[in-house]
């Protein structure tokens, strides 16, 4: 048996394609986003939830509402993240003094919040020295610069505002 050409040219056109597997892909669903439910209460034993770190939490059973999104701090900064840097006035008796300014900016030594002053006569930075004790009255904080300046920061007002003398 003799194979006609037609065959051949068919067997040949089958053999030169390349081979392809057919691997079936995922088809992409859609997501639904269902809206955030702000729960009170647990919804494994109905008692009321308390706010964690993150999200609320059960404190009898554990259950965690991970499904809540946090909500925006409406919290100011804490003192010492604000940068916060005053300009004080002089508040002292001598006129010549008034136009004087102090810059005090809060720093964090070890646990707790200070100031750190900068010297109005030569703009060094200032240790805060101990009072003499002659006035526990008046609160206030001594300090000193290298050059030997000294500046006391007092409240002032009923709104506990802070100048210099």
């Amino acid at each position: 048996m003799v194979a006609s050409p037609e065959k051949s040219q068919i067997t040949t056109q089958v053999a030169t394609l390349p081979e392809v597997s057919v691997v079936p892909q995922a088809v992409p669903e859609q997501v639904i986003v269902k809206p955030a439910v702000k729960r009170i209460y647990c919804i494994r034993c109905g008692t009321k939830l308390m706010k964690g770190y993150d999200e609320p939490q059960c404190l009898n059973c554990g259950y965690a509402d991970y499904s809540s999104t946090p909500e925006a701090s409406q919290k100011g900064q804490s003192l010492l993240s604000a940068a916060t840097r005053y300009v004080l006035r002089y508040v002292g008796e001598f006129p010549t003094l008034s136009e004087t300014l102090a810059q005090v900016k809060l720093i964090r030594i070890r646990n707790r919040v200070a100031y750190q002053v900068e010297c109005p006569f030569c703009d060094k930075t200032m240790e805060q020295s101990s009072l003499s004790g002659k006035r526990p009255e008046v609160r206030e904080q001594r300090y000193k610069c290298p050059d030997g300046h000294r500046v006391s920061l007092v409240s002032i007002g009923r709104d506990d505002s802070l100048g210099w003398r």
